[in-house]
């Protein structure tokens, strides 16, 4: 018996993220693993590069999303396919940066700056290796974000660190020709449909004039990106963003949430309302950030992208305790009835939090002593601040656009967490 044609559309909702060179190049979440290094060093002191990337590669083989790679439809007449990329490229998907960066370069290489060029004709993830000072060894990852959101790639995180699936079967047969597998992918579908009049009834319950607007998108797509590029777009629409990253216990943060009348989450999204209006310069009276919530539970694990962006909004002044009071009341409300303010966030800010591990992993046999996890910017962002949580360690990256300076956003934070901690032990009469 043959084997099952290997091709799938890409879902409308991902397509945004590949809609021009600009989305293409900047979305791509990206997390950086801290790892001893000792383990994969020779009796010469060197780094085994063979045995790191026998360790890093092993995502490429457990996963049919990473063997994947994107094809445009034939005239743009649906969202692109993904078809079997055919061997792993070892030398563009591993990476090694070129020599040990100074202290001062590695927040920019970590925030994934390393992990260039971004190809549209490879699978959509990539890794670069930097070595430290200090003999550890940074593994910094990269997902373009149509691949999957940050908790999407969790999974590959979870891969090197021996967990997860084991390896895949190997994929079906690319088909012939882009034709070919658009054919493919229309007869799968008409078949998923109970007859003729099911099949007019989903494919009408689209607005005609949006397909029709993404067509036109796809088509012009190749004469927008050639724009791009002639006429030096990119450094306006999606200047570079200095990057900063700290960390902080997580107990005590954990506590001061919950004192506070919230969780983690919570605290981390008031914490960048308050650096975002440290940042703006005073010039609107509400404060607001944008935040990823997951539609994840009520759309299956397999969804790709599956979150929702929040505005989450309060007056200039409120205080952080005040602050993590509003954000747990907006958000509890969007989960519990859906309805929610989604319209972009004016001061161009992003938070999240996402915890991660309780107990230390390693990969293979090479302790993993920090996971940073980091804001993904888009086209417009001025600011984002990411808390993840490892091994009994709360880390925060930040990513500034112009103007304004990480160096300030982590002193907002420290300080806000320094004074609320204060002020609470104030009220109960004990030691800060």
């Amino acid at each position: 018996m043959s084997r099952r044609t290997q091709v799938e559309l890409m879902r409308t909702l991902d397509e945004k993220f590949i809609r021009t060179s600009i989305e293409f190049e900047t979305t791509w979440p990206t997390a950086t693993l801290v790892i001893d290094g000792a383990p994969f060093r020779g009796a010469d002191g060197a780094i085994d590069r063979e045995r790191v990337a026998s360790a890093l590669l092993v995502v490429g083989r457990r996963f049919t999303e990473t063997q994947l790679k994107i094809t445009d439809a034939p005239l743009g007449v649906t969202t692109p396919l993904w078809v079997p990329a055919g061997p792993l490229d070892r030398d563009y998907h591993l990476g090694w940066f070129p020599r040990v960066p100074a202290a001062a370069e590695e927040p920019a290489l970590f925030s994934g700056a390393a992990n260039v060029p971004r190809r549209r004709d490879r699978p959509l993830w990539r890794y670069t290796v930097i070595e430290r000072a200090d003999g550890d060894l940074a593994v910094v990852g990269s997902v373009q974000h149509a691949l999957g959101d940050a908790l999407f790639a969790l999974k590959f995180m979870d891969a090197l660190m021996g967990d997860g699936s084991a390896e895949v079967a190997a994929l079906g047969p690319a088909p012939r020709t882009r034709v070919g597998g658009l054919l493919v992918v229309w007869g799968r579908w008409l078949r998923a449909r109970s007859g003729p009049r099911d099949a007019w009834r989903e494919y009408w319950r689209k607005p005609f004039r949006k397909r029709l607007t993404r067509w036109g998108g796809r088509l012009l797509r190749p004469l927008r990106n050639r724009a791009i590029d002639r006429r030096g777009l990119r450094a306006g629409y999606a200047p570079p963003m200095a990057a900063a990253y700290w960390n902080t216990e997580l107990a005590s943060a954990a506590e001061l949430a919950r004192r506070l009348g919230g969780s983690i989450s919570d605290l981390v999204i008031a914490l960048a309302l308050r650096a975002t209006a440290a940042a703006d310069g005073g010039a609107l009276a509400e404060v607001s950030v944008a935040v990823p919530v997951s539609r994840r539970s009520r759309e299956g694990a397999a969804v790709r992208n599956s979150i929702v962006m929040l505005r989450i909004a309060v007056p200039r002044g409120l205080p952080l305790a005040a602050a993590v009071a509003a954000v747990h009341a907006q958000i509890a409300a969007f989960a519990r009835t859906g309805d929610g303010d989604t319209a972009p966030a004016e001061s161009g800010a992003y938070a999240s939090y996402l915890p991660y591990r309780r107990e230390r992993a390693a990969i293979a046999g090479a302790a993993v002593r920090r996971v940073l996890l980091w804001p993904v910017p888009m086209p417009g962002s001025r600011l984002g601040l990411f808390g993840s949580s490892y091994a009994g360690e709360l880390s925060f990256t930040a990513l500034c656009g112009p103007g304004i300076d990480p160096a300030v956003v982590r002193a907002v934070v420290e300080q806000e967490l320094t004074d609320a901690a204060a002020a609470l032990a104030a009220e109960q009469g004990v030691p800060s």
